[in-house]
């Protein structure tokens, strides 16, 4: 009986986890449709991701986010970034790239400004 216990256990813990990394939002390549990364954090100013592969330092990449809303609206925010840094994430299977970035309008801004207020993410 422990270790039918432990089974499930284990199952619940895998099944935590997944549903934490649902939460990563996919960020994408504009240009090509490519997947950059996986959002960690945002704030108005830049971007953290994280991704398999290491991304080139001083690069410019043209990303483009998709989230629902609450209200289960589709939002659309485009935006370039520029990959400042890029080192080995805690796990060894990834890299952590951060990027500055600067909402070209007050429209962007915006959108920005509501995906960080949907999703709760602090500044």
């Amino acid at each position: 009986m422990a270790r039918d216990q432990s089974r499930d256990d284990a199952s619940n813990q895998r099944k935590l986890k997944r549903r934490y990394l649902v939460y990563y939002l996919r960020v994408f390549e504009r240009k090509t449709g490519e997947v950059l990364g996986h959002l960690v954090d945002i704030t108005e100013g830049g971007v953290m991701l994280m991704r398999e592969n290491k991304l080139e330092t001083g690069k410019m990449y043209s990303m483009r986010l998709r989230w629902r809303t609450s209200e289960g609206k589709l939002q659309v925010v485009d935006f370039e970034g520029e990959c400042r840094w890029c080192r080995p994430d805690i796990n060894p299977d990834f890299f952590d790239a951060g990027f500055s970035i600067s909402p070209k309008d007050e429209e962007t801004l915006r959108t920005i400004r509501n995906l960080i207020g949907d999703l709760g993410m602090p500044d």
